[in-house]
């Protein structure tokens, strides 16, 4: 669920609850997190449990409680939790939602995409149904239909840095790399310090054969995280294609020193020692 924490889904971007006692809700909820945060997700479990023994009909509750039982891999649990609270509220978007998300990680694509096709129909301004139904169409590689609702999700919430960084990457896998580029610039005008929006805003440009300028987006991932290995082994290959090997071949040292298991820099890293003893 990229791009989407736990609070969101049990809470959604900016959309506030329409039940009565929401308050409650939330306090539960959030307090919940927090256990399960510590590792403690039966005590979690059972803050759900408590306001379920007197109030069976929170529709809220039930889902949330499918939430946490889906991350603890009790896939049948949680799908019953989600079908309860259908069963009390058909028109409940975000047990659709949740449904939508187990699907998706299990690559049913078709589920998953009935289930954000009937969130985004009861709730059209959930950015977070909008965002997932995203990344199902991406998965089954429409691409024109994916770019369609992160747009969709950008017009309701402008500042959604996951959902700019991920229209960025449907462009670049469309071979769009100057909107790809322009999209990961808005994420960063939010986010600075995301080493995934720099990294890919480092990708496209070294796609376009802009090396001084990919290098730069490199420079600027490993100052935010020196041991992110797949920094340093981008920044090789900068390197190397600006032929400047020596360095190349010292930023494959030092990948491989955080990451050993990285194949592909080995190879690339016995191809610069090649090149640099024929000189």
């Amino acid at each position: 669920m990229s791009g989407v924490s736990i609070t969101e889904r049990l809470f959604g971007r900016s959309e506030p609850g329409d039940r009565e006692g929401a308050c409650t809700d939330t306090t539960v909820s959030r307090k919940a997190v927090s256990l399960a945060q510590q590792g403690r997700f039966r005590e979690a479990i059972d803050c759900f449990d408590r306001v379920l023994e007197t109030d069976p009909a929170n529709v809220k509750m039930w889902n949330n409680k499918g939430v946490f039982l889906d991350l603890l891999g009790r896939d049948q649990d949680a799908l019953d939790c989600w079908e309860k609270a259908l069963s009390i509220d058909p028109g409940f978007a975000p047990a659709w939602v949740s449904r939508g998300m187990l699907h998706r990680r299990r690559n049913r694509l078709e589920e998953a995409l009935a289930c954000y096709n009937r969130a985004v129909e009861l709730n059209p301004d959930s950015t977070v149904a909008w965002y997932n139904r995203s990344g199902v169409f991406v998965a089954m590689h429409r691409l024109d239909d994916a770019v369609a609702c992160y747009e969709r999700v950008l017009a309701i919430d402008p500042h959604f840095v996951a959902a700019w960084t991920d229209l960025g990457y449907a462009h670049f896998l469309g071979h769009r790399h100057e909107e790809a580029i322009a999209c990961y610039d808005r994420a960063i005008a939010d986010d600075p310090g995301s080493v995934r929006v720099w990294s890919l805003k480092g990708g496209a440009l070294y796609a376009l054969g802009e090396y001084r300028k990919s290098l730069e987006c490199f420079d600027q991932v490993l100052s935010i995280d020196p041991k992110y290995a797949a920094g340093w082994s981008m920044k090789c290959s900068v390197l190397y294609h600006l032929g400047m090997y020596r360095h190349a071949l010292a930023c494959a040292d030092k990948a491989l020193e955080i990451n050993p298991s990285c194949e592909l820099t080995g190879q690339v890293r016995k191809m610069l020692l090649s090149l640099i003893q024929k000189w």
